[in-house]
């Protein structure tokens, strides 16, 4: 890797990483405000009475057809946030990285 290949990277990667960290942290954002639907959703259905069972079970199963969407659109956002992250620490380690390299150069 060239020294110009280098600083190149160095100016490219932190916007990058910072791009990436705003997706990271919307992602987690949208994660929570759709556990808080759910949640809501949950103290609704349990409020109208709707959820009479005598164990866990029970309850999950009455409470699931209110919820399935809910919690579907939950893990659809879990699974987002664990992509995101990916790439937000995808990009953190590669500026570590180079800048490990440029001091390297510095010292060669």
């Amino acid at each position: 890797m060239k020294r110009s290949d280098v600083i190149l990277e160095l100016q490219l990667v932190p916007e990058l990483l910072k791009q990436a960290e705003a997706i990271y942290t919307d992602a987690i954002s949208e994660l929570n405000w759709a556990k808080h639907a759910l949640l809501s959703k949950e103290c609704e259905v349990i409020g109208e009475g709707l959820v009479t069972g005598k164990n866990e079970l029970q309850r999950q199963a009455e409470m699931w057809p209110h919820t399935k969407e809910l919690q579907a659109q939950v893990l659809r956002k879990e699974e987002l946030v664990e992509h995101t992250k990916v790439e937000f620490h995808f990009y953190k380690r590669k500026l570590e990285n180079l800048q490990i390299i440029a001091k390297l150069m510095t010292i060669l």
